[in-house]
């Protein structure tokens, strides 16, 4: 992918628009694996010149046990269309905002994703878990941010 260097003729294509969602709502879950809860809070977007993005992931997440999680993940994929398309980044936990504990905390995680092919249009969002399926992982003000990086 091309990087844009001083002196380099900036096009519309370079450097899209962020796309950003966020939802107030608490949703919660006791699945171990991420999941969706409520709606979705996702977004789609299109790959700059670059082909890389840096997407920002956050939550306000509790807990109903004092040393169990509650992890919030992006998880992108190609196309338009929320949650369907081809995954290119699975959620994982090295790539979201967790919380361990029984009081609310608010979490934040950035990551770039590399390799994109320029111009085509892709969606992302947040998919969430506790660590134990005994224990429930509540989150709430999701928010997710999609920027373009040159």
């Amino acid at each position: 992918m091309p990087d844009l260097l001083a002196g380099s003729r900036i096009t519309a294509l370079d450097t899209p628009p962020m796309a950003t969602a966020a939802s107030g709502g608490t949703v919660t879950t006791t699945s171990t694996s991420f999941v969706t809860a409520g709606a979705d809070v996702a977004v789609a977007f299109t790959a700059p010149t670059s082909g890389r993005v840096l997407i920002q992931t956050t939550a306000r997440m509790i807990n109903t046990s004092a040393t169990s999680g509650t992890l919030i993940s992006p998880e992108t994929r190609t196309g338009s269309s929320i949650g369907s398309g081809t995954i290119i980044e699975a959620a994982s936990d090295a790539n979201g905002a967790s919380h361990y504990g029984s009081t609310f905390a608010r979490g934040t995680a950035s990551h770039p994703i590399t390799g994109l092919t320029p111009g085509a249009v892709y969606n992302t969002r947040l998919l969430m878990r506790s660590s134990l399926v005994t224990e429930t992982a509540s989150f709430a003000n999701r928010e997710i941010t999609v920027l373009p990086v040159t």
